[in-house]
């Protein structure tokens, strides 16, 4: 059962606690690596360039939770973005296949995959289409595996990424893309998350890894499909009792790794490999030390507003300096939505749009009222960068140029996502 509220033109789902309910997850995964062919998402420097071959496969990982009242789903994709018109068709049909909706898409960013083509390989049965049928498969698989388990959530620390806008002392922005020796920034959020669900007796069914920093070790002369540093983490975790292994790409709008864009000719597939085993040492070693619980229930809220451009559409010469592909997503999804998981009373997952700088994650983490809060950016949806209104500002690299969203909207979702926190805790009531 659900309850629909409206909050500053937002609806607002929240759903009822349910008494004396039990958790139950199951999981479910998927390859989705394309035929070689497509134009690779991601750098803007491989002009036309079209993908090779795979470097390592692509995958759809799905996660199903479920009480006596609710069931979600959370898919992760080894992907640049997950755009509205994907989330809408895989929750149409999951709803028609399943009965649920409460699906999240959340892509883990790397800029070694592919782009979205319509025509790909074939317009009569393209590649987007059947990652469509492939996402709700990976669901049903979760759904169909649902079984009793409890829940933990520990977390470690990992020093592997930079902030990449370096602020001088006249004020003005240098983009600061590679730090091989690892000098100190601010901000920068080096905490891992780690999100463990056993089965009753102890085994391992899924751990969810959350962190910020760009999937970007491998740079734009890679044409080999890959799933960056993630994908490498993952299969250390699965490697050593992890369950199944997904990877929510934090804030990490303004977050490189200490090597970006390495040149393959410089061993950028061994550093990838690299920083991939680093975290997930951490990831395993803080899941070993993680205690679990059983879990009540699950509880969801979503948050739908609309986002004005930050420049004048209608002025052409305006048009003419902002890149076309931003402004036809801008105008395909110009509705953000702000999507919650809680599970339990002290854990809660908050989906966000686009690339938020870091400093969004930091302060919904420190300023949520749940205890274990974490901020999954590039989900269900993909409005591009969310800077500060600082760092619109001073501006720099996706701050004052390849961003499209209005000045604010990054502190306005954060504020709409603790909000609702507060209602789906019960810390915060309607009534007087």
């Amino acid at each position: 059962m659900q309850r629909i509220f409206s909050l500053a033109g937002a609806a607002i789902v929240l759903a009822t606690t349910p008494v004396a309910a039990d958790l139950k997850v199951g999981v479910g995964k998927t390859e989705i690596t394309p035929p070689a062919g497509v134009r690779m998402y991601g750098y803007g420097a491989r002009g036309t360039n079209i993908s090779r071959g795979v470097h390592d496969p692509l995958f759809a990982k799905a996660v199903a939770l479920s009480d006596r009242d609710e069931t979600a789903a959370w898919v992760t994709m080894d992907l640049g973005y997950a755009d509205t018109q994907l989330t809408q068709g895989v929750r149409a049909a999951v709803a028609t296949k399943l009965g649920f909706d409460n699906v999240f898409l959340s892509a883990s960013h790397t800029h070694s995959g592919p782009s979205f083509v319509d025509d790909f390989p074939s317009a009569s049965d393209p590649w987007v289409e059947q990652l469509q049928r492939k996402i709700v498969d990976a669901i049903a698989q979760a759904h169909n595996a649902l079984q009793p388990a409890q829940v933990g959530v520990g977390w470690g620390h990992v020093n592997l990424g930079h902030n990449r806008r370096l602020i001088r002392v006249d004020g003005s922005v240098e983009m600061f893309w590679e730090n091989r020796d690892g000098v100190p920034t601010e901000p920068v959020d080096k905490s891992v998350a780690v999100v463990a669900f056993d089965t009753p007796a102890g085994s391992p069914i899924a751990t969810l890894v959350n962190l910020a920093i760009h999937p970007v070790v491998l740079g734009p002369d890679n044409l080999n499909y890959s799933a960056d540093f993630p994908g490498a983490m993952m299969e250390i975790v699965e490697e050593n009792g992890g369950g199944q292994v997904m990877f929510l790409q934090g804030a990490a709008g303004d977050i490189n790794p200490f090597w970006d864009k390495t040149p393959l000719d410089e061993g950028a597939y061994d550093q990838m490999q690299r920083m991939g085993e680093t975290i997930g040492r951490e990831v395993v070693r803080v899941r070993r030390l993680t205690e679990l619980s059983e879990v009540q229930s699950i509880a969801l809220g979503v948050d739908k507003v609309h986002i004005s451009p930050r420049w004048n559409l209608d002025d052409p010469e305006v048009r003419a300096n902002v890149r076309q592909d931003y402004v036809d997503r801008f105008e395909r999804e110009n509705k953000a939505e702000v999507k919650i998981l809680m599970i339990g009373t002290d854990l809660a997952l908050a989906a966000f749009p686009g690339e938020f700088f870091v400093e969004h994650g930091l302060r919904l983490k420190q300023e949520s009222v749940v205890a274990h809060t974490l901020f999954v950016g590039y989900s269900n949806g993909h409005l591009g960068y969310f800077p500060t209104i600082k760092a619109a500002a001073e501006g720099g690299y996706g701050a004052n140029s390849s961003t499209i969203v209005e000045v604010g909207a990054g502190e306005r979702l954060v504020n709409l996502a603790l909000i609702n926190l507060g209602y789906l805790s019960g810390q915060l009531h309607r009534t007087p």
